[in-house]
């Protein structure tokens, strides 16, 4: 009678700490996936365009007030198949550079300041620092008043790093730099967490409304957008890491017993340092572009 007991108590602990599918959403930084998963509402409008290799969403949330929690903005997804081969990568690279052409239309760009958010000492959160170290500053030559030719524009990049490294807020450091440097435009680029597994190193999100640094391993800083930087922000973010809560609820797909910090565990994959690697040419040639319209044939 003892052991049965035991065992009724035990069987009782589990189905206690049991979480349902339906208990936890997974962390997600992608305004498509989001609205995936509350389904339809009044407050956005979503298109939709599958190209070869590549398929876009553009939603364009109206209002600040809105179910998904998202700013009033656009968020621009490209979800890619492949990008092992050099024609597919620039196939990504005009794309992006498609999409910042069509988020900056209105405004009259002189001077851009790159911002390579994250720490290259983690591969999961390397982007930002890989892809700023990529790109072709010229705010030097502008200042000492060189000769560039008609095809290059004034830019500088920097890569702040991560609170753990300065002490400081990255934005702090960001906000010196923009009154330093009173840019036109400001470019960030950060790793995002995504909800689907499928979607890890293949999937870009281009917005209009910044960024918090440290959101997708759940990090929140000081904000990177328009209302603190007082200058137009383009947030560029790449998938680059996903949860064991996600995989739970993308895969099993059933009930786990696992608690939530568990399932907020990060996840990456092994072929994150060639992809990354692959991630940053792409997004950095299609910065450069936009940047310098001669670029391709310098």
């Amino acid at each position: 009678m003892k052991c049965n007991k035991t065992n009724k108590k035990r069987h009782t602990i589990v189905e206690v700490n049991r979480l349902k599918k339906a208990d936890y959403m997974p962390r997600t930084d992608f305004a498509d996936e989001v609205i995936t998963s509350i389904g339809e509402f009044e407050h956005y409008n979503r298109i939709e365009k599958k190209m070869p290799n590549m398929k876009m969403n553009w939603v364009k949330v109206f209002n600040d007030e809105n179910e998904f929690k998202k700013h009033k903005g656009d968020y621009i997804t490209l979800e890619y198949k492949q990008m092992d081969d050099a024609l597919l990568r620039d196939g990504i690279s005009e794309e992006v550079v498609n999409c910042l052409d069509q988020l900056t239309s209105e405004i009259v760009v002189n001077k851009v300041l790159v911002v390579g958010l994250g720490n290259k000492e983690m591969i999961s959160d390397a982007i930002g620092p890989k892809t700023a170290e990529q790109i072709l500053v010229t705010a030097h030559l502008f200042e000492n008043h060189q000769d560039v030719g008609d095809g290059v524009s004034n830019c500088a990049a920097i890569a702040p790093k991560v609170m753990g490294q300065t002490g400081l807020e990255s934005a702090r450091i960001v906000k010196g730099v923009v009154d330093f440097y009173q840019p036109d435009l400001l470019i960030t680029v950060d790793a995002l967490a995504t909800n689907t597994l499928s979607r890890i190193n293949r999937v870009v999100q281009i917005s209009n409304t910044g960024i918090v640094p440290g959101s997708g391993v759940g990090n929140h800083r000081l904000a990177i957008n328009h209302e603190t930087m007082q200058v137009p922000v383009i947030a560029i973010g790449v998938a680059t890491v996903t949860t064991i809560g996600a995989i739970v609820h993308d895969v099993l797909n059933e009930e786990c017993e696992l608690k939530h910090d568990q399932l907020d565990c990060i996840v990456t994959p092994r072929s994150m340092d060639i992809e990354c690697d692959q991630i940053a040419s792409i997004l950095s040639k299609s910065i450069n572009c936009f940047i310098h319209p001669d670029y391709e044939s310098m």
